[in-house]
Order: C-alpha cells, then structure tokens, then sequence
C-alpha cells in the first residue's frame, strides 16, 4: 500500500470541500480493524458516530456539513465534505483501485517443485504459488493471490474472484470494485467447486495454516478462516466474516456478515447464523442458538 492525501483526493473533484488535510493508507467501514494502518472512513448516519470516534485506525472521515458543524470531535481528523458520504466514499475506492494504491502487480511467481495443471487457468499477474503445490485442471486463480505451501485446490474451485458487492445511492447502484487479495497459508487443502472471493476495501480474505474446505464452499470477501477449522460441504460465509482456530462448520450452515465465531466453535448442519458466536460453543437451527437450548426448544413443542 502507499500513502495518499485528502488534498490530493480532493484536488480535481468540485463536488468535495477539503476541511483538513491527513494521509491515508487504506479504507474502511467504521468498524473495520486495520493495526497500523491510517484509514480513511465516512459517516452518513449519526447512529455510527460513536464506531467512527472508538475507532483509533481512522484518521480521515467523509461527512456532510451537517455532521461536522454538529461534532467537535471531527476537528480531530482530516476531513471532507460530501452531500452524500457513502457515494463519495466508494467513488474515492472504485478510482484508488484503478491504481497500485492497494498493492502493487508483480510477475507470477510459481514454484518449480508445484503441480500446476495445464488445464488449470491461472491468471497472468500478481499470483505466487509456494511449494509442493497441487492445482487440479480446471481451477482458476485470478490476480492478487497468494498461496503458500503444500496446498492443494481440487477442480472446479475459482480463487480471487470478485466480491459482491453493490451500494445503492438513491436510484442508482454502483458496482464497488475487489481491490484486496486472496492469502492462503501452507498446508490448506480446497475440495471442488469452491469459490474465494478477494478482499474488497483493500484487505485480505484469508485461509490460515491448516484450513480444510470440503466441496461447494463459499467464502466471501473479508473473511478470515482460523488456523486448523474444517469447513464441509455447501457452506455460506458473508462478507467480513470471522472464524476463529479449531473450529467446524457442518454441511449447509449459513453465516451472516460481518459475523464473528470463536475459536474451538462447532456450527451444527443446516445453521443459519446472525450473533456471533464466543469460543468453545456450539451453536445449532435457524437461527442459530445455543445446542442445547435448541434441544430444550424442540423437546417442548413435540
């Protein structure tokens, strides 16, 4: 990542006031964590204020008039103006993603003692395969993956494809361009037909040592995946999901975003979950609750 500046940001658009300058090295919702980062951030809707405030990563803030006449405290920061935050947020993303702000295009590196396939399509910058590697034929990695070593990825399954992600501004929908990367540690392997969504703001979707995913997974954009967690078959993950160590995840489970499950968890099939989930707890239906309070549940009504 490198540095760049509100001024510079603000210096060829007339639809934004600069109130204070400051330097940033990546962008973030206000609850997003990024240590030692300098983030720069937007509030359209006061109810976030306090996110944006505790949050000791950001240093810059989109806001309207309203807001920033309204809050002391914004004094602290650099600062834009905006009649509309969130579309200038994302408009700021969509055009620093065009560049090497994020990170930078490199020549695909690939070990020598890996097998790639022939048939396996792999993307024509920015990918590094480690190690003892096993590509199947028909995989595809796109761009801004990083593979450690001894993975295996199983065919059918597309690593770094683009996130989903749309922002509707009135009546209009903006396409939010995957500006982040894909990071696989050593010794992951990935069943059939997965799909791996890269980072969007900038950060990384990241399967740490150990991880296995059985076919039919998808992992979105953001999420982070413990070191030793077992993922079956059909499993969902949101966008900014976080998993913690040792952890399994049965066939068809459901995890909504921005969701945050502990280490040791277990996600019974089916799932469906919309709290986060603390360390050493298996939860289980739709919604997702406490197993055995579950099992209490489905006694009585029976």
């Amino acid at each position: 990542m490198r540095k760049m500046s509100l001024k510079s940001i603000c210096n060829n658009n007339t639809e934004w006031l600069l109130k204070s300058n400051c330097e940033f090295d990546t962008l973030g919702m206000a609850t997003s964590k990024y240590p030692d980062k300098k983030v720069l951030s937007f509030i359209s809707d006061e109810k976030y204020f306090n996110s944006i405030i505790n949050n000791k990563d950001i240093v810059g803030i989109i806001c309207t008039e309203e807001i920033y006449k309204r809050y002391d405290e914004l004094k602290n920061y650099g600062v834009i103006i905006a009649k509309d935050p969130k579309r200038a947020f994302f408009e700021i993303h969509n055009m620093l993603a065009k560049t090497e702000f994020y990170w930078k295009k490199f020549k695909n590196k690939i070990s020598e003692t890996s097998d790639v396939s022939n048939d396996a399509i792999i993307g024509e910058h920015s990918i590094e395969i480690g190690d003892n590697c096993i590509i199947e034929p028909g995989v595809v990695i796109h761009p801004g993956t990083i593979i450690g070593d001894n993975v295996i990825i199983r065919s059918g399954s597309q690593i770094g494809t683009s996130g989903f992600q749309f922002i509707k501004v009135k009546n209009d929908v903006i396409p939010v361009t995957t500006a982040g990367r894909v990071i696989i540690r050593d010794n992951v392997e990935i069943q059939h037909n997965c799909c791996i969504d890269r980072g969007v703001l900038g950060g990384d979707t990241v399967l740490d040592y150990n991880v296995k995913l059985d076919n039919f997974v998808h992992i979105a954009h953001d999420d982070y995946i413990g070191e030793r967690t077992f993922i079956t078959a059909g499993v969902k993950l949101s966008g900014r999901v976080v998993v913690g160590k040792d952890c399994w995840l049965g066939v068809n489970a459901t995890v909504s975003n921005g969701i945050n499950i502990g280490d040791n968890c277990r996600i019974s099939l089916g799932s469906v979950v919309t709290k986060d989930v603390p360390s050493g707890t298996t939860v289980t239906g739709n919604f997702a609750i406490e197993h055995s309070k579950f099992i209490e549940f489905i006694k009585s009504i029976r």
